[in-house]
């Protein structure tokens, strides 16, 4: 009984940390990267607003940002499409290859 119970409890932790990365994390990633790319606005007592532009290291890490999603979107493209020829996504090597299925 306790097997069970030890296997339904990993299961429901690969399926909550995998959950968490990429139906929260992903659109979290993006929403900061908006953020960074943004810069900032002072808004002051008289209602005059001065704005912050963001400066080069927040929009590279903006960038970053997007690319890491971006990079997360094509390999969820690849794996559905390898899927789709009856094969599958290895990711043995630094990128994401298509194999046979083993």
């Amino acid at each position: 009984m306790w097997e069970t119970i030890k296997v339904s409890l990993e299961g429901t932790w690969i399926l909550f940390k995998d959950g968490l990365l990429l139906g929260a994390g992903l659109p979290i990633i993006f929403a900061l990267g908006v953020r960074l790319w943004a810069g900032r606005e002072n808004v002051a007592a008289d209602g005059t607003v001065t704005e912050h532009p963001s400066n080069t290291g927040t929009k590279i890490l903006a960038w970053l940002c997007f690319a890491v999603v971006l990079l997360a979107v094509i390999a969820g493209i690849e794996i559905i499409v390898a899927a789709g020829m009856g094969k599958e996504v290895s990711f043995e090597h630094i990128f994401p290859t298509i194999v046979e299925k083993s």
